[in-house]
C-alpha cells in the first residue's frame, strides 16, 4: 500500500482517526498525507469580519495539523500535511483521488442516523463521494458506551428466565 489521506478537524474523533490512520501506515508501510479543512469565509461579512473570521478559520485548521503532527512525528511515519479550503467531506475525497490514495481514513462521533441524517455528516459525505475504500473510525468514548449497552444487555439476557 503506498498512501492513505486522513482527514482532521482536531475533535476527539478525528484524532481517533488520525490514530488509527498512523497504525495502519506503519503496518502496511505506506504515507500519510494528513488534511484539515476550513470552512469559505462568506464574501458579506466585510471588514474587519471577513479578516477575523478567516484567521480563526485558519488558526482552529493549524492547530489540528499540528496536533497530527504531533501524533505523526512520535509514531516516525512519514506524512505530508493539507490545508484546504470548502466542504470538508468533498475536499478529502478530492484530495484522496487526486493523490491517487489507496484508502481513506475519517473521525465520526457516532451521533445517530436521525441526527447524522438531519445535521449532515462529514464522514458520511466521504464515504459517498469517495472512489476509495473509506475507514470510519469511532470516537473512543462513543466506542466504549456502545460495548458498555452490549454487555448490560448480554448480562440481561443471560440472567432472563429460559
Amino acid at each position: 500500500m503506498g498512501t492513505i489521506v486522513v482527514g482532521t478537524d482536531g475533535s476527539k474523533a478525528s484524532n481517533a482517526a488520525v490514530a488509527e490512520a498512523i497504525d495502519l501506515a506503519r503496518r502496511l508501510e505506506a504515507k500519510l498525507i494528513v488534511a484539515a479543512v476550513r470552512p469559505p469565509v462568506p464574501d458579506y461579512l466585510g471588514e474587519p469580519l471577513y479578516q477575523e473570521r478567516l484567521s480563526e478559520d485558519l488558526a482552529r485548521a493549524r492547530r489540528a495539523l499540528d496536533e497530527a503532527r504531533r501524533l505523526v512525528e512520535q509514531a516516525g511515519v512519514e506524512a505530508e500535511y493539507e490545508l484546504l479550503e470548502g466542504d470538508p467531506a468533498k475536499e478529502v475525497a478530492k484530495l484522496a483521488e487526486k493523490r491517487d490514495a489507496d484508502l481513506v481514513v475519517v473521525g465520526t462521533r457516532g451521533i445517530g442516523a436521525v441526527a447524522g441524517s438531519l445535521l449532515g455528516s462529514v464522514s458520511a459525505g466521504v464515504v459517498r463521494r469517495s472512489r476509495r475504500p473509506v475507514v470510519v473510525v469511532r470516537e473512543p468514548m462513543e466506542r466504549a458506551r456502545e460495548e458498555a449497552a452490549e454487555r448490560q444487555a448480554e448480562q440481561t439476557l443471560g440472567s432472563a428466565p429460559a
